[in-house]
């Protein structure tokens, strides 16, 4: 793996990866995601997955996008979890610029 090309990358993120677990620990081990976790949310929040990534991704993104009707979920087809840039910046372009106090569509597709 030292020897892969993604490994320089990896080793750079390395430092994030406590934060990382304790931030998933609860929320990746199958079992349905806690309701009241997101429930106090009073805010839009985007999500998203990439359409050509696996499966379990966007069961994930849908099943967080369900949970509050301030969550927009966005599928950006031709995507998987590497996500370019250029796939994104309009969705959240169109997300940060959207007036206030207008309702932010449910879900795109």
């Amino acid at each position: 793996m030292r020897n892969g090309p993604a490994w320089t990358a990896w080793r750079a993120a390395a430092r994030t990866l406590p934060y990382d677990g304790m931030l998933m620990r609860d929320l990746m081990s199958g079992r349905p995601l806690p309701r009241a976790r997101w429930g106090t949310v009073d805010v839009p929040v985007p999500v998203g997955h990439g359409g050509a990534g696996e499966p379990y991704m966007a069961r994930a993104a849908e099943r967080l996008a369900s949970r509050s009707d301030r969550f927009t979920l966005h599928t950006l087809p031709g995507q998987d979890h590497a996500v370019d840039p250029r796939a994104l910046a309009p969705v959240l372009t169109a997300f940060f610029t959207a007036s206030r106090g207008q309702a932010v569509p449910r879900k795109t597709r």
